[in-house]
C-alpha cells in the first residue's frame, strides 16, 4: 500500500513534468491505477498518463471546492496532522497558507493540534470564468445596470440595487438584502456548475 505522502509526492512531480495542475496528475494517477499500472512506476508510463491527463481534462471530479465545510475540515486536519510534529503552530499554519491557501486557522485551545475552522483564499478570476462569464449571466447584469441607469440610481451611493425575484426586476432594494438573499446556489450543498 502505497502511503498518503508518497502518493502525494508523485502526483507533485507529474504536474511538474507534464506541466499540469496537481489535481490533474492525481486524477490521471487514479486512471492509471484503474487500469493496473503501479503509481511507483509512473516515469515508465510517460506517455500513457500524458493521453490519461488529456482525457482527464474533460472529466471533471468532485472538487475541493463542492466538498461540505466539514469534508473540507477533516481533510485539513489531516494535512495538519502530517506536518512536522516537532514544528511550532505559527510554522504549520504558514506551510498551510503556502500550500492551500487557507488563513485565520482556529485551533481547540484544549487540543492545539484540533482545527476548528479555517478562512479560504478564493480565487475570483475562476469564479468569474464558472459563474458570471457567459452570454446570459452579461446580459442578465447589463439588464440590471440599465434598470439602475434609468432609476437614475446608478454609481451614486445610496445602497439600492435593482431587486431580482424570479427572474424579473420588481423595484428598488437595499443592496446588502438584494445580494445577501440566500439563493439556492448558495445554501449548503448546492452544486453550482
Amino acid at each position: 500500500m502505497i502511503s498518503f505522502k508518497k502518493y502525494s509526492d508523485i502526483a507533485s512531480k507529474l504536474s511538474k513534468k507534464l506541466k499540469i495542475s496537481k489535481d490533474q496528475a492525481v486524477n490521471a494517477l487514479i486512471k492509471a491505477q484503474a487500469k493496473g499500472i503501479d503509481p511507483l512506476k509512473w516515469q515508465k508510463h510517460m506517455t500513457m498518463l500524458k493521453q490519461f491527463v488529456q482525457i482527464m481534462a474533460h472529466y471533471d471530479p468532485m472538487q475541493e471546492r463542492s466538498m461540505s465545510s466539514m469534508q473540507k475540515l477533516v481533510q485539513m486536519q489531516h494535512y495538519w496532522d502530517d506536518l512536522d510534529h516537532l514544528a511550532s503552530d505559527e510554522v504549520k499554519k504558514k506551510n498551510m497558507k503556502m500550500r492551500f491557501g487557507i488563513t485565520n486557522i482556529k485551533l481547540d485551545p484544549r487540543s492545539k493540534n484540533k482545527i476548528l475552522s479555517f478562512d479560504e483564499d478564493r480565487d475570483y478570476k475562476d469564479e468569474y470564468k464558472k459563474f458570471q462569464s457567459s452570454e446570459k449571466m452579461k446580459k442578465y447584469r447589463a439588464e440590471l445596470n440599465k434598470y439602475n441607469r434609468k432609476r437614475g440610481t446608478y454609481g451614486n451611493g445610496d445602497g439600492k440595487d435593482a431587486s431580482h425575484k424570479g427572474g424579473k426586476i420588481v423595484g428598488m432594494e437595499d443592496e446588502s438584502t438584494n445580494r445577501g438573499r440566500a439563493e439556492k446556489s448558495r445554501l449548503t450543498g448546492s452544486k453550482r456548475k
